[in-house]
């Protein structure tokens, strides 16, 4: 465990002392908790995707809601199907599969920041 102090508003520390009570828990395990789930695991994630998760705990709701809507653009996923059927009919040329290489990569990126 370590130990860290900080403060909070008169507001904030209300709110996380009412969500306390309301579980049994102490103040303390509450805010742990909250970081906990707030806070992405970074660790294992490529850098420049660690610091777009690692951004995204301090956007505001609104925000986030934006980044949930965010759809990946028309025109690339109508080209990732494509190349998904012309994978299972033939075998690809170096550029398509490099583009579908990326285009996997987006998903996977919009997917996991929605998440």
């Amino acid at each position: 465990m370590n130990a860290i102090t900080f403060n909070l508003s008169d507001t904030a520390y209300v709110r996380a002392q009412h969500a306390a009570l309301l579980l049994n828990r102490s103040v303390e395990a509450f805010l742990e908790s909250m970081l906990d789930t707030a806070l992405p695991v970074l660790e294992t994630a490529p850098p420049n995707l660690a610091v777009e998760l690692a951004e995204l705990a301090t956007h505001s709701d609104a925000d986030l809601w934006r980044v949930v809507r965010n759809p990946m653009p028309a025109e690339d996923e109508i080209l990732l199907h494509d190349l998904l059927d012309a994978q299972s009919e033939r075998s690809l040329t170096e550029d398509e599969s490099r583009q579908l290489e990326n285009l996997y990569h987006h998903a996977g990126r919009l997917t996991l920041l929605k998440s």
